[in-house]
């Protein structure tokens, strides 16, 4: 008996037919304008300038032990289907010995390459490539990540399809391919690469440590300056060094500068003297000082653990002007949890908070809201001091002064859970050998 076909399963197979995947075309024939046979479909290029990459060029191929190779405009592709019908001759199709120098190739740079999912922040490979044909053109629309892309590469996917309820699918635009040119091991700046500073840097390092070192550097390199810095500082000493290798000085220094003051002097005190002196020599004068002034304190001691990163101002300065004066600073620090207020040598006369000022008269002096006798600590007293003093008075962060109660910087508690947990697995118990 015959059973219609609803409008809902007559637009899904509309729709169906739209796709092509990518594997399903390459190797197939390539026919000119008369229907004679031109070579095989070995690739196709893609513009990466627009969010949905369009194919550019196909790359045929002709030969087997000498392969030769041409480029067609995809404007000459009269079907791209059941086969692959160009709308020119056979003899306007130069081959030669090597394709060209393709910026961006679906096969070379995107089929069984893992990429970076910006989505769900993981590395993917890429078992199929999903086009979609609008208008004679074709589009790269998802990446099939699952195992019915797999199957269908295999020639299995009649057979075995049945066994996977699903596809396992992205699209493009959450997608970062990774290392384009193998050359020189660069990623190709593209728009779904804006969405690798929406990652948090920890995710981020662990994406990076998922891939080989090539496209580790590439992917590491396509970053901006201040997410290199925040990945760099969730990384293992082991880790940094291996990236710092890789990077030429000037750069390792522009890392080295944008990280907090804390994490850039754990890193510089492991590092051998001649390096430091190479980045501390390609810094800004002012900062090179103060990391070199850090790295003269003991890594457990306040003084090596402390930040310089932190909010201070003179105590006669008008609670109006220190409201402008804190959202200016706070761009280059990343959190204030308290302001200290300081006499006019930098000696500590108290802390403050930005809700305390917020509230106050705005033409008092700043002096007026300070907590006059603050919890601090000295350069040499130890991180198991400085952890009893902030979990006993429950503060988040603690100034650090020398004997004539200079303030010198701020130990947070980031930095002393850091060395806190740092000493805890040092002493974990080790498990027996085959255990």
């Amino acid at each position: 008996m015959f059973m219609p076909i609803s409008n809902l399963e007559e637009a899904k197979i509309k729709a169906a037919a739209m796709f092509l995947n990518f594997s399903s075309l390459l190797g197939k024939d390539v026919l000119d304008s008369e229907r004679k046979f031109v070579g095989k479909l070995w690739d196709i290029s893609a513009k990466t300038s627009e969010v949905y990459p369009k194919s550019d060029e196909l790359i045929i191929s002709k030969g087997f032990i000498k392969r030769r190779y041409a480029s067609v405009p995809f404007s000459n592709v009269l079907e791209i289907d059941g086969e692959v019908v160009l709308n020119i001759r056979s003899d306007e199709v130069k081959f030669g010995p090597a394709p060209k120098d393709y910026e961006f190739l679906l096969r070379r740079d995107i089929l069984d390459q893992q990429v970076v999912d910006t989505f769900n922040h993981k590395v993917i490979r890429v078992n199929d490539i999903h086009l979609l044909r609008i208008d004679r053109e074709l589009m790269v629309a998802h990446v099939d990540i699952g195992l019915r892309g797999l199957l269908r590469r295999l020639g299995w996917e009649k057979t075995l399809g049945f066994l996977i309820k699903r596809d396992d699918i992205v699209s493009w635009k959450f997608i970062q391919p990774v290392a384009i040119n193998p050359a020189s091991m660069t990623m190709k700046l593209s728009v779904s690469q804006k969405q690798l500073q929406g990652i948090p840097a920890a995710d981020l390092g662990e994406i990076m440590f998922d891939l080989n070192m090539n496209q580790r550097m590439a992917l590491f390199k396509a970053l901006d300056m201040k997410t290199k810095a925040k990945i760099f500082e969730n990384l293992e000493f082991d880790d940094q060094k291996a990236i710092l290798k890789e990077l030429d000085k000037k750069e390792a220094a522009s890392i080295v500068t944008s990280m907090s003051s804390d994490e850039a002097t754990d890193l510089l005190s492991n590092l051998p003297r001649g390096t430091v002196e190479n980045i501390l020599t390609l810094m800004e004068s002012d900062r090179a000082k103060k990391l070199s002034t850090l790295l003269g304190y003991s890594s457990d001691s306040a003084g090596g653990l402390m930040t310089t990163e932190f909010v201070s101002m003179p105590d006669t300065m008008a609670i109006d002007a220190a409201i402008d004066y804190i959202k200016n600073k706070t761009r280059e620090v990343d959190t204030v949890p308290y302001i200290y207020v300081v006499d006019d040598k930098h000696k500590l006369q108290g802390v403050t908070t930005i809700r305390t000022l917020l509230v106050a008269d705005p033409q008092d002096p700043v002096l007026k809201t300070r907590v006059p006798t603050p919890i601090y600590v000295h350069l040499h007293d130890s991180v198991k001091e400085v952890a009893f003093l902030m979990d006993k008075y429950k503060i988040s962060a603690i100034p650090v002064v020398d004997e004539n109660k200079i303030l010198h910087g701020i130990i947070t508690m980031d930095d002393i859970l850091s060395q806190v947990v740092a000493i805890a697995w040092r002493k974990r118990p080790r498990k027996a050998k085959g255990l």
